[in-house]
């Protein structure tokens, strides 16, 4: 059985499936940037599916993934900006110091995974690698910064959020959900390519497959359990919260996003 197809077709139908799911909600509207980032994932899986179909030796696959990658990272990042957005909308002091968060640990994640490109190189042997794999050796070390600085801001504003009584539409929580679990598992993959090379040269493949089948195992989630009511429906992540104990971190946060906003004043 051919896995590297398998998994091409599946996130080729689930994305379009996800696709019909928004349109027919009308969700497309309110959560645009995941629509255009959907989209693009659907047109590179496509590409790199008529690429395996083809079969033609002339065409480096990795080439074109060098040239689709860059703006699948910025759409990403632009996503889990957006999802921040969209959780903290009713506290704008506290999103202002997400956003600030959010920079400070891609620049991190992004400085972090460029320095371990050397032991990448001394891993894999920088003598006989070509242009082209240097510069997916770079690739993968800027892919893995990029689903480190999501995964990190992710966990961060999702212990703020079940610390405090933060409410959010369900379908919001439908998508952070997902995407925790899309950008956590990712980036463990993409760190067992790093420290272990025997991995690299022997499961590369095996490891990008697990990968899109990842991201089609959270298409399928999303088809499942956004819906129409879930816009209206407010719900709230962490635990069940006594009514005084809720007063008392409601009165903590509100005084907290009022500070951040005198701050900025």
């Amino acid at each position: 059985m051919n896995w590297v197809l398998l998994s091409q077709y599946a996130d080729i139908i689930l994305a379009i499936g996800l696709v019909i799911r928004l349109l027919s909600l009308r969700l497309h509207r309110v959560y645009v940037i995941f629509a255009i980032f959907l989209t693009y994932d659907l047109l590179q899986s496509v590409v790199e599916l008529v690429e395996v179909a083809v079969g033609n030796p002339r065409i480096d696959y990795r080439v074109t993934w060098m040239i689709m990658r860059p703006p699948a990272w910025i759409l990403s990042l632009w996503m889990v900006h957006s999802l921040l957005a969209a959780m903290l909308r009713q506290l704008p002091g506290i999103s202002r110091l997400s956003r600030i968060l959010f920079n400070s640990v891609f620049l991190g994640a992004t400085v972090l995974a460029l320095l371990t490109t050397v032991p990448e190189y001394l891993n894999r042997g920088s003598s006989v690698l070509d242009p082209v794999a240097r510069a997916v050796v770079i690739g993968l070390a800027l892919e893995r910064a990029i689903s480190m600085a999501a995964i990190l801001v992710l966990l961060a504003i999702l212990a703020f959020i079940l610390w405090f009584p933060v409410q959010m539409p369900r379908n919001l929580a439908v998508f952070s959900a997902g995407f925790v679990a899309y950008f956590g598992v990712k980036t463990a993959l993409l760190l067992l390519l790093t420290y272990l090379p025997q991995l690299y040269n022997e499961h590369r493949k095996f490891i990008s497959v697990a990968i899109c089948f990842l991201l089609a195992g959270c298409f399928a989630y999303w088809i499942l359990f956004i819906d129409a009511r879930g816009e209206a429906k407010q719900v709230r992540l962490g635990h069940g919260w006594q009514a005084g104990e809720q007063v008392r971190l409601m009165g903590q946060l509100e005084a907290m996003n009022a500070a951040l906003l005198g701050s900025r004043r």
